[in-house]
């Protein structure tokens, strides 16, 4: 038996009440773990996320193995096949296109401990996958967005914007351009949409259409929808890249974002940021690409005996943060140009027996 293989079979008798979990591993271990980038490699955010992990990995003595999906279902699958046949000491899954059902069942026929990171389950997968540790200790636990209250909170900020620029019109005409309802995170930035405007009754959303996270679609979209509906006054975004694609058709229509029309995206790209601070964009919300290198924290912690489950359970869920146009300069000067390595990933770890879970403990800006 092989060294990993007495390390994984350890972790799972840990977890199931057979021994105690911090003889898993006797001192620091260098670790290899799986991660199935389930984004186009064109993708911002992606790139953030990744390069995130990647200076993580580094800093907590981790060997990453990666591979990329380009947001093709069949692609994501057989990439975490491929990294798992390379025996993994845990494996990092995102729920994108539904893939964590074929993922996880893999992983665990593997015998690789899992969890699952930015996007979670939906009820449908919770109801075959059960919660983490209640079927499968090698199911270890999810650390995702609140993707809801995100939306929500954007859907606040764009009716404010609008209001305070286009007086008391009543019902603020709006547009969204959302994710892809196969994207549990993009569903729930649309429910969290939704629940505010069902509770603002001088809301009027007079169109929705899911766009696949892509600035061009989004600006071909925007631009019909415009057309359709030239009173519009807000532009509630799922991503910063479709926001962007907003902002191209407005530009195109000869509208000033801004004064026209206000805009909100989601994801703190550099492009929008910048729309951020000219006062093109209302706001971006953000700082959620750090959950895989806190995913990563909370395995280096585990191996080490420090078990997350016992700092708030296993199933962990981060707020994301706005960066509005007084706060974007202080960002970009400290970690612009993908300046992740000046992160303090030590605050990524748990402390006095808990995480904290915001992203200001780890960006101040």
């Amino acid at each position: 038996m092989t060294v990993r293989l007495s390390r994984r079979l350890l972790l799972a008798a840990a977890l199931t009440g057979l021994a105690p979990l911090p003889r898993v591993v006797a001192g620091p271990a260098r670790l290899r773990v799986g991660f199935v980038n389930p984004g186009r490699t064109s993708d911002r955010f992606w790139q953030m996320a990744q390069q995130a992990m990647v200076a993580a990995a580094q800093h907590f003595d981790i060997d990453l193995l990666t591979l990329h999906g380009e947001r093709d279902r069949h692609q994501i699958i057989a990439a975490g096949h491929e990294i798992l046949a390379r025996k993994p000491d845990y494996m990092l899954i995102v729920n994108e296109l539904r893939t964590a059902i074929p993922l996880m069942s893999a992983a665990q026929a593997a015998g690789v401990p899992s969890m699952l990171v930015f996007s979670g389950p939906s009820a449908e997968d919770t109801a075959r996958l059960g919660r983490p540790r209640e079927r499968s200790p090698l199911f270890l636990g999810s650390l995702v967005a609140d993707n809801a209250g995100a939306g929500a909170f954007m859907a606040r900020a764009l009716l404010a914007d609008c209001r305070r620029r286009h007086g008391a019109q009543s019902p603020v005409p709006l547009l969204a351009l959302g994710g892809l309802a196969a994207t549990p995170a993009g569903q729930e930035r649309t429910d969290g949409l939704h629940q505010v405007l069902a509770g603002d009754g001088g809301a009027q959303l007079l169109d929705f259409v899911a766009v696949n996270w892509n600035r061009v679609e989004a600006r071909e979209r925007t631009l019909s929808l415009l057309r359709r509906q030239p009173q519009t006054r807000g532009i509630w975004c799922a991503s910063d890249d479709m926001a962007l694609g907003a902002l191209d058709a407005l530009g195109a229509l000869g509208m000033v974002p801004g004064r026209d029309v206000s805009v909100i995206g989601l994801n703190w790209q550099e492009d929008a940021l910048r729309e951020v601070a000219a006062g093109r964009m209302v706001l971006s919300m953000g700082g959620h690409f750090l959950l895989g290198a806190w995913a990563l924290a909370m395995l280096r912690d585990l191996t080490d005996g420090q078990d997350f489950a016992s700092a708030g359970g296993t199933e962990h869920a981060l707020a994301l943060a706005p960066l509005r146009p007084e706060q974007v300069g202080a960002y970009l000067a400290r970690f612009g140009d993908n300046g992740w390595t000046r992160i303090d990933f030590n605050r990524l770890r748990q402390h006095k027996g808990r995480y904290d879970l915001s992203v200001g403990s780890v960006l101040t800006v």
